[in-house]
């Protein structure tokens, strides 16, 4: 077949040359095919392909890209966390909002919603502004949270001193935004029922005032200047606020159950024994559908 094909071609070295190229096009193995020497030139183009620096410090040059290429990816990662981290506290936002427009209807059919007992409570807090600019690292991003707590009666000052039984009504509190941005506030006497009212509060060193809303029904607002937000009293020169960054923050907070937060982690830990697999619970030929 190849013979008929050259039969006009003159004979020599350059017929052969042609004939060896022609084979190669009309090459039909298979990519698995080890005797075929194509495939095994079309590998060492493609290695060259992907490693075409080859100079004397390639070795390190391709440890760089490496390293820059995973550099990429988790930027990558952690911009797709910053964003579900934002929409869940915008989501939050949204439902204390809800929460806090349902007071006017409340209030005009003269109805009253209570507070509920706020000492040895924590609330987390969530702020969708804080995220933008804070935000870097699930890793260190922790849970921003304000809780209260009885004083005792020896630390309550003589301002506030109430009738014997009645101590709970004087509180105090902490306030975490992040590793840095966090105090102590109070004593201060919160409100028996749930209104728009504002609570202002200071800070134990008095430098900051916190401004509180007690919405009920496990909610509340938190409103904080940014120069608190920013705070961090364990260096020198504290991170200076960005142009973007608004002159008050406002949180809002969510009552937490520690109970069933502390039932999700640990069922996170442990994972499902074979009978409560999806197939053992759900599935017609599972075992919970033959008790």
């Amino acid at each position: 077949m190849v013979a008929s094909r050259f039969a006009d071609q003159p004979q020599g070295g350059q017929g052969e040359l042609e004939e060896e190229d022609i084979d190669d096009e009309d090459c039909e193995c298979s990519d698995g095919d080890s005797e075929c020497g194509c495939r095994l030139e079309d590998d060492d183009e493609d290695d060259g392909s992907t490693k075409s620096y080859d100079g004397s410090d390639a070795d390190y040059y391709y440890v760089l890209k490496e390293e820059r290429e995973e550099r990429k990816q988790e930027k990558l990662l952690e911009q797709k966390e910053k964003e579900r981290q934002r929409d869940i506290d915008i989501n939050k936002e949204e439902e204390v909002r809800v929460a806090y427009k349902s007071l006017s209807k409340v209030r005009k059919e003269r109805e009253t919603v209570g507070v509920g007992m706020l000492a040895g409570q924590s609330f987390k807090l969530f702020c969708s502004d804080h995220v933008d600019i804070f935000y870097s690292d699930s890793r260190v991003y922790g849970t921003k949270r304000v809780e209260f707590r009885q004083l005792d009666n020896t630390e309550i000052p003589d301002s506030h001193k109430l009738e014997p039984g009645n101590e709970t009504d004087v509180l105090y509190g902490d306030v975490y935004l992040d590793a840095d941005a966090n105090c102590g506030f109070g004593p201060f006497s919160p409100p028996k029922r749930a209104s728009r009212k504002t609570f202002k509060v200071k800070s134990c060193d008095g430098m900051y005032e916190l401004s509180f809303k007690f919405i009920g029904n496990g909610y509340l607002r938190l409103r904080v200047s940014r120069e608190m937000v920013f705070l961090n009293p364990y260096i020198a020169s504290p991170r200076a606020p960005p142009a973007t960054a608004p002159e008050t923050f406002e949180f809002v907070g969510i009552q937490r159950d520690l109970e069933k937060e502390r039932a999700e982690r640990r069922a996170i830990r442990s994972p499902p024994s074979p009978r409560e697999s999806w197939f053992e619970m759900n599935h017609p030929m599972g075992s919970w559908r033959h008790w």
